[in-house]
């Protein structure tokens, strides 16, 4: 059964009191509904979840589909919600007694009732418009960076992500802001205050999910320069990518979060988006029509490469399967991006050594200096 409207979800859910009740999903989305029914009082038996390696989380047994049998089954994510429904209904489990929200905004209202996480986004309004009419840059972790380049934007305006930390023991440059999104870099760089206060070294406000670990730090007063984006993963009706005009409400994930920081540059007013460092060329690319492309080539300069094997090695060796990019979804970002800023009076150039992005007209980027209002 699949609900429109969060409280008839919710009342369907709590109608359920007597039953076995069992989360498919055992991911974040999992996670928070589990604790939305605690919080609740709503019992439920555990989780449900293709993945072998998973035993229990926060004390809940996580059980495969091999296992599942007479009860209700609550399916915890929007965006895989068919290919789930498919796999329960091939365990004979009958669509009454599978339970659906049929847009994200029913999941983000339960999240809300947990972190009050529309009070986080609402402070993004500080930065609307904050830089009008001036320039920046986006610096991406590709291995075309140079340190010697960072050095040399001391006095413009910068935005950074992930890994970019890995560079601050060799220079004193520091990004005016900084940003991180992805699930399994956060989880282990903000879950300690110490790590957390490092990414955000010299910045002047960093940016993180609120899905994310950050989202704990929320009330603290020493965080005050952490803000909080909700992102979406919703299309436009062609299946194209969507730009966000307001940041404060959501915006748009295109696979990479250069895509994110494009949008918060634009929403703070800068007419003049200089890229560097974004080569948007990868070891393993993964396309929409399914096929993976192999390269030899790294993701990123060599002191930032080492510093990812960190996060993504332990996970390619448990599931067998390597980071990849998703080029098709980054180029549609990309496109999405330059459509936007043509028609809102903002110019995006590529300043970057070389690389494979071809979406932005290109600029060298020794050449800028002097022509930079610094």
């Amino acid at each position: 059964m699949e609900y429109t409207q969060t409280d008839m979800y919710i009342k369907a859910v709590q109608s359920l009191k007597g039953n076995k009740i069992y989360i498919v999903g055992a991911g974040k989305y999992g996670e928070v509904l589990g604790e939305y029914f605690d919080k609740h009082g709503i019992l439920w038996e555990g989780y449900v979840d293709k993945r072998l390696d998973l035993r229990s989380i926060n004390g809940k047994k996580v059980y495969s589909y091999e296992e599942v049998g007479e009860g209700y089954y609550i399916v915890s994510t929007y965006l895989y919600r068919k290919e789930i429904v498919e796999e329960l209904e091939k365990r004979n489990i009958m669509p009454d007694k599978i339970i659906l929200y049929d847009k994200q905004d029913i999941f983000y209202d339960i999240y809300h009732d947990l972190t009050r996480w529309k009070d986080c986004t609402e402070k993004i309004k500080a930065f609307r418009e904050k830089h009008r009419g001036e320039e920046c840059f986006v610096i991406g972790n590709g291995p075309s960076l140079q340190i010697k380049d960072l050095e040399r934007l001391e006095g413009t305006v910068t935005f950074a992500s992930n890994s970019i930390y890995a560079l601050y023991k060799h220079t004193n440059w520091r990004p005016t802001y900084y940003c991180a999104t992805d699930s399994i870099f956060c989880r282990q760089m903000m879950s300690e205050r110490e790590d957390m206060t490092m990414l955000m070294d010299g910045c002047e406000a960093a940016f993180t999910s609120i899905m994310g670990e950050g989202i704990k730090y929320r009330d603290d007063a020493d965080m005050a320069r952490l803000y909080y984006m909700r992102l979406s993963g919703d299309m436009a009706g062609n299946g194209e990518v969507k730009f966000s005009a307001d940041c404060s409400e959501r915006i748009y994930a295109a696979g990479t979060i250069t895509y994110d920081i494009l949008q918060l540059a634009v929403y703070m007013g800068f007419k003049k988006i200089y890229l560097l460092g974004i080569d948007f060329n990868y070891s393993v690319e993964r396309h929409r029509d399914h096929t993976v492309t192999n390269k030899d080539v790294c993701n990123h300069m060599k002191e930032i490469e080492e510093e990812e094997k960190r996060f993504y090695e332990p996970i390619s060796r448990r599931h067998g399967t390597p980071y990849m990019a998703d080029v098709d979804l980054q180029l549609a970002g990309y496109r999405a991006a330059k459509e936007y800023a043509d028609t809102h009076g903002v110019a995006i150039y590529n300043a970057t050594r070389g690389g494979k992005l071809e979406v932005f007209p290109r600029v060298d980027f020794d050449s800028l200096f002097g022509s930079i209002s610094q």
